[in-house]
């Protein structure tokens, strides 16, 4: 048994037990181990019940190893139930939400009475603590085992009758994790794109420090809705989540992108935000909250004195919904921070190839607090997911811009 374990079963022995003087009990390692009960799991697990809930506390908790592959069947908890991933990479799962990544540092709180699966990814080996309360002497209700089709897809349950929903649950997979991530089709029809997805995209670039995982998510997001990619939005919109985006961001996102992308290409991924957030019990309310605008960015004056002279005289209209619209508003929201909407921006704009466009949002993006290297490696990021051609045009502008040079270390 690990540190943390040891630790975290202390802790909870200390919290089950009453102020009045009570017996030391000491439940040995190797008095405890117990397999796990076959009709309630599939694949090797093994349980290692840590303790009891024993009056006047209701909680118990175990440690539970699953092997690649291995999972629950669905169940549920009266009070809930809390995960603590000591080792490895699993998986996660609500009957009506997509399959979410778990790994070695996450906390899992799982709602009371709350149909659900977890386990092990297909190819690698996951450990939790489990910490279940208990409710009248019952702590779990075991429903049916989870099949091998429902492991591999995103959303075993009845999808949201819209027009996204067969897109996603046809090429839906699991929110990408350190391996397994490919996916079954990719393992049986394409092994050498799965290999590049495993080790390179997902074992290799996901995990690069030189950007956070909720930049990258962010960055990986604008890109789909920039190229109109909504079946792959479902599980990269959930994992942003996971990696830290708030519901309120995201929302900022597809409000930013109409501006930058088309009311078309916005409106064309309103569906699958509507089914992860249904997914997520996401609270909508904040969403409609009004906020004070930003302050008015220092380079604004100049941007606005340039634009006026370009289109003014050609194009009052439009240069009138630019100054007010996009620069005096859009980019005031508070929804996003200045460093986002412009980490926003340059992800989408390369997708799309617009790169002429990158100049200026270059300067405002370093103006706002993006590094050259945070920048380069959002494109370094995104050409897997606009592809190598327009990475490497975006690519050329921070070199023109920005210069080449090595950044000095901060």
């Amino acid at each position: 048994m690990n540190q943390f374990t040891v630790m975290m079963t202390a802790t909870l022995l200390l919290v089950s037990t009453s102020t009045e003087a009570q017996m030391l009990v000491i439940a040995r390692d190797d008095e405890r181990a117990a397999a796990a009960p076959a009709p309630n799991f599939t694949g090797n697990v093994h349980i290692d019940r840590l303790f009891p809930a024993a009056d006047p506390s209701d909680v118990g908790g175990g440690v539970v190893a699953f092997e690649a592959g291995a999972r629950t069947a669905w169940h549920s908890h009266p009070r809930g139930q809390t995960l603590i991933i000591t080792e490895g990479t699993g998986r996660v799962q609500r009957w009506d939400g997509p399959i979410e990544e778990m790994q070695a540092g996450d906390v899992v709180r799982v709602p009371p009475d709350t149909k659900h699966w977890h386990g092990a990814g297909p190819r690698t080996a996951m450990t939790h603590v489990a910490i279940t309360e208990h409710e009248d002497g019952a702590a779990v209700e075991w429903m049916e085992a989870v099949t091998d089709e429902q492991y591999n897809r995103a959303s075993p349950g009845a999808m949201p009758t819209t027009q996204a929903a067969p897109q996603a649950q046809s090429a839906s997979q699991p929110p990408p994790g350190r391996s397994g991530a490919a996916g079954n089709q990719q393992e049986t029809l394409v092994p050498a794109l799965a290999v590049y997805t495993n080790e390179v995209l997902y074992g290799d670039v996901w995990q690069r420090s030189e950007l956070s995982a909720r930049d990258r998510s962010l960055i990986i997001v604008s890109v789909l809705i920039a190229t109109n990619k909504p079946a792959q939005l479902w599980g990269h919109l959930g994992r942003a989540f996971t990696n830290g985006v708030l519901p309120i961001e995201t929302s900022g996102v597809l409000t930013h992108l109409a501006l930058y992308c088309g009311w078309p290409t916005a409106v064309s991924a309103l569906d699958v935000y509507e089914q992860v957030y249904t997914s997520r019990d996401v609270d909508l309310a904040p969403l409609r909250a009004a906020l004070d605008p930003l302050p008015v960015p220092a380079w604004e004056a100049a941007r606005e004195q340039d634009t006026n002279e370009q289109f003014a005289t050609l194009a009052p209209k439009f240069t009138e919904l630019t100054n007010n619209v996009v620069f005096d508003d859009l980019w005031r929201r508070a929804d996003l921070s200045v460093r986002d909407r412009s980490l926003v921006t340059l992800a989408a704009l390369a997708g799309m190839g617009d790169d002429d466009q990158l100049d200026f949002y270059l300067r405002r993006a370093v103006e706002s607090g993006l590094t050259r290297d945070e920048i380069t490696e959002a494109f370094t990021h995104l050409a897997f997911y606009a592809g190598w051609p327009k990475a490497t045009r975006a690519m050329a502008a921070p070199a023109r811009v920005l210069g080449t040079a090595p950044t000095p270390p901060r």
